[in-house]
């Protein structure tokens, strides 16, 4: 994964809740809003999944000979719901060191970002296995949600690609 790519995801799912946002309290109706909302945190979720999983095939491909390279990359394509837990076990099969500071960062200065990353993740589950009739996921929660996705992905790409 190149950052060219990991910034076009961030443009992709920035739009999407722009526009969402600019739909909020106009002639679009609410439950289209709340439809489009939900479709975003799944997307958010889903995008965190697929660029984790890109970032650890690119830098096992980066550091490692070919027979190496093919269970990292079936590790990787069993990889779901990126909970902060399994982001953390994630990366410690590639940097313990990393994984350390990661889960020390989480309990102090980054917290929101883990639960936010939690949050999405549980929200995304909810609303695939509709687990509830409604779901709000408002577009507040949208910009939390992609604060902790583009933050986290921003700093494992400096670290295991830039």
């Amino acid at each position: 994964m190149k950052r060219q790519e990991l910034h076009a995801e961030f443009d992709r799912l920035s739009a999407q809740i722009k526009t969402i946002r600019d739909s909020v309290g106009g002639e679009t109706p609410d439950e289209l809003v709340s439809l489009s909302s939900q479709q975003v945190c799944v997307s958010i979720c889903g995008s965190l999944e697929q660029c984790l999983k890109k970032i650890f095939i690119e830098y096992a491909k980066q550091r490692s000979e070919s027979r190496i390279y093919r269970p990292i990359e079936k590790v990787c394509e069993n990889y779901q719901n990126p909970k902060s837990t399994k982001v953390l076990e994630l990366i410690g099969l590639f940097d313990k060191d990393y994984e350390r500071e990661l889960r020390e960062q989480w309990e102090t200065s980054h917290e929101i970002e883990k639960s936010h990353l939690d949050n999405l993740v549980d929200d995304r589950i909810t609303i695939a296995h509709r687990k509830k009739v409604h779901l709000d996921v408002s577009t507040g929660k949208l910009l939390n949600y992609f604060s902790a996705y583009k933050g986290i992905l921003e700093r494992v790409f400096n670290r295991f690609l830039a």
